[in-house]
């Protein structure tokens, strides 16, 4: 059976940078201290005035450059993404995307409704298409303008994040140099999307959809927390340290560097973090004293959860 490999990992955030503290929906009231305290980590957000497929398009071209894989070897795109725009005028963009990566020969699928797990969702379908030989190279594009996927709302999860705008890709390959794809998970709870119940039952129903995603994750590859690094999406520090605290996961283990510099681009989130990462692998930071022996990109929606396991030895 072909192991999958993840590769060539890269992202585009929106040109424009601006602090968190001078969101207009923080104006009045504590929310903006909250956000940018050191426990929940924000600082800057990006913003961008281009086409979700500009970002998608950047972003993409640096994959197929740091691969080694020409576009037109690209068999299947798997595109992760609520900003595309309406009717036709999607067809439009996603055709000149196709155009100007060089993928025109591809088949393109959209994937969505799973808010920001939805990437994760991707890589795990992509990983699937290798492994039984539908395709060799699959290339999975997230991305998401905040303008069109929140409708303008930057303080999304309930005040526990910042969306920013940007896009990320990576190559799913049955050949090219890349992390072995190890597992794929997926957890559920639509209840979640209408926030029903008290507080403290939302707050048990989330622990315990961590919990069972990763439950899921481990009975279909054994891992172990101790030696595992989680990159996850970028909610505020504390909230995520303390889902993942209740799945076994200290602190050191918790990728969170992305908070403070990228705030939160939606399902991009892990990759966005793993390329940081694989560019900087020299100095992995305080939070990661040990190397790892694998990595779970966690993709985190107010109602799904969606985890990939890596392996951190690249397949050549």
């Amino acid at each position: 059976m072909i192991t999958p490999r993840l590769c060539a990992p890269a992202y585009e955030l929106g040109e424009y940078a601006e602090p968190v503290a001078d969101l207009p929906e923080l104006s009045a009231g504590s929310q903006a201290a909250d956000l940018t305290s050191p426990s929940a980590g924000f600082v800057t957000y990006h913003w961008s005035e281009a086409p979700m497929v500009e970002l998608m398009t950047a972003s993409v071209g640096r994959t197929l450059a740091r691969s080694g894989v020409p576009g037109t070897e690209i068999d299947v795109v798997l595109l992760a993404t609520d900003s595309l725009p309406p009717g036709r005028a999607a067809h439009r963009d996603v055709a000149e995307f196709l155009a100007e990566t060089g993928m025109s020969g591809a088949t393109v699928i959209t994937v969505g409704l799973l808010d920001c797990a939805t990437a994760m969702a991707a890589v795990g379908t992509a990983a699937s298409l290798v492994r039984d030989g539908t395709a060799r190279h699959v290339m999975v594009v997230s991305g998401d303008l905040a303008d069109i996927s929140t409708g303008g709302q930057r303080v999304v999860a309930g005040g526990a994040a910042v969306a920013s705008d940007g896009a990320a890709s990576a190559l799913v390959s049955a050949e090219a140099a890349g992390l072995p794809v190890l597992a794929l998970a997926h957890h559920a709870a639509p209840d979640q999307e209408s926030g029903g119940g008290s507080a403290h039952q939302q707050l048990t129903s989330r622990v315990n959809a961590y919990r069972e995603v990763f439950a899921r994750l481990a009975a279909r590859h054994p891992f172990r927390p101790a030696r595992t690094l989680v990159l996850p999406s970028n909610f505020a520090r504390h909230v995520m340290r303390l889902y993942l605290a209740e799945a076994g996961f200290p602190a050191d283990r918790i990728a969170l560097e992305g908070v403070g510099r990228v705030a939160h681009c939606q399902g991009s989130d892990p990759l966005i973090s793993l390329a940081d990462r694989q560019a900087d692998t020299k100095s992995p930071g305080a939070e990661q004293p040990t190397e790892p022996e694998t990595y779970v990109l966690l993709g985190a929606g107010t109602a799904h959860l969606g985890a990939v396991l890596l392996g951190t030895r690249p397949l050549p």
